[in-house]
């Protein structure tokens, strides 16, 4: 089975990944806020949208946010964040989709991948494909938020091994680079019980991304190295945020 199909179905990624909070996500939109033109009312995408953090903030900023993922699971955990919000007229659906399979027809104005959401496939021509979708569900003029890892700061900076304690559960990550893949095998021990999942996400560089957007349409108009609003350093940061535009 695909690795992401396990890990994403397992109650551990969340655990994993707790520091991606809704401040984390908050910080995000504002940049986003601050650098796309859109008004209360528009259709946002969000694609891949995990448990919905990202997606519940844009439909603070007035929104109508249709986030999909492939995981059941994280779909349950995005319902559940949209009912429990204090803010009870929030305008979001969430759907199970895959990600190589979507298309709705020029219907938004926004459309976010974010948290590095992009490059689970071994096959290239299946990653373009997804950013063909993207392209097929924007407006003429509509805009797309990429939110990745830097390839050139993680090879530098890439930490091999590490072992956290979560709770009552041991948590060990053992990465690597392969080629244009990270990968990261990920073990959780409670007490005799092992649990063992997998992560191998393909590498971007700026240049190559370019190439990709303007592929399927869309031109890049700013770039980011942080969810702050630091200008993308090919060396020094740690994301690769890219703003584009549908022509």
């Amino acid at each position: 089975m695909d690795w992401f199909k396990v890990w994403f179905s397992s109650k551990f990624y969340l655990e994993l990944y707790k520091h991606r909070n809704e401040d984390d996500a908050r910080n995000l939109i504002n940049l986003i806020q601050r650098n796309v033109k859109f008004n209360s009312g528009e259709n946002a995408l969000d694609i891949c949208c995990g448990a919905g953090r990202h997606s519940l903030e844009l439909a603070r900023r007035g929104c109508v946010v249709t986030g999909f993922d492939l995981s059941p699971y994280l779909i349950n955990e995005a319902e559940k964040s949209l009912k429990n919000s204090p803010e009870k007229n929030l305008k979001a659906k969430f759907l199970i989709k895959d990600m190589r399979n979507f298309n709705f027809k020029g219907s938004f104005d926004l459309a976010v991948n974010l948290f590095t959401s992009f490059g689970y496939f071994e096959n290239e021509n299946e990653n373009l494909k997804v950013l063909k979708n993207v392209s097929s569900s924007l407006k003429k003029g509509g805009y797309f938020v990429f939110d990745h890892i830097n390839k050139k700061h993680l090879t530098d900076n890439i930490i091999p091994y590490s072992r956290n304690k979560y709770n009552d559960s041991i948590m060990i990550q053992r990465r690597k680079i392969e080629g244009n893949f990270v990968t990261k095998k990920i073990i959780i021990k409670k007490g005799q019980k092992k649990n063992e999942y997998y992560e191998k996400l393909r590498l971007y560089e700026f240049e190559e991304m370019k190439k990709n957007f303007e592929s399927v349409g869309i031109k890049i108009y700013k770039s980011f190295g942080d969810y702050y609003g630091n200008n993308f350093n090919r060396n020094n940061s740690a994301r690769m945020i890219l703003f584009g535009i549908k022509k």
